[in-house]
């Protein structure tokens, strides 16, 4: 006997091209609701990536919403001190319901294989590509040092990891 009856409903949507300053706008209205540090900013894009590699999921202009919506709550809980409960972005952001988000996590979860450590070395990684991304007059010409050895969050050595 089955645990869960699907149904399936035909929903009608527009679907709608996505711009960087879509993007841009969207994590900036969460980040600034839920006063949420810039760091999770890199650790959503470390969290998207893994998803997809390891998922096989493809970002469109169906699902980029939801999926940066779930990459940055769960980059907040791994880089916030002070963590927030999904019930607080349910009524903060009033975006999605609170079942919705506790599903949106569990199903990000899963096809990342419940693999959401970043390393020190992954995070200085892409935070130095954003840099380069977002300010191309920096270049190579950013801090010598920047390996982020202060942060605590982050064990140091070990092996490499890829997203």
């Amino acid at each position: 006997m089955p645990l869960f009856i699907f149904t399936f409903e035909k929903v009608e949507y527009e679907e709608q091209d996505c711009s960087e300053e879509d993007l841009i706008r969207f994590m900036r209205h969460i980040l600034d609701k839920m006063q949420l540090a810039n760091e999770c900013i890199v650790i959503s894009l470390i969290y998207l990536e893994k998803m997809m590699l390891t998922g096989k999921i493809e970002i469109r202009n169906i699902n980029w919403r939801p999926l940066l919506f779930t990459a940055l709550l769960l980059a907040s809980k791994f880089w916030e001190d002070v963590n927030l409960w999904n019930i607080d972005y349910a009524e903060e952001i009033e975006l999605y319901p609170l079942k919705s988000i506790n599903r949106m996590e569990s199903e990000f979860l899963s096809l990342c294989d419940y693999n959401i450590y970043v390393s020190a070395d992954l995070y200085s990684r892409y935070q130095t590509k954003v840099r380069e991304l977002s300010n191309p007059i920096l270049g190579n010409t950013g801090p010598k040092n920047s390996r982020l050895s202060h942060f605590n969050r982050f064990k140091q050595g070990g092996a490499s990891q890829n997203p």
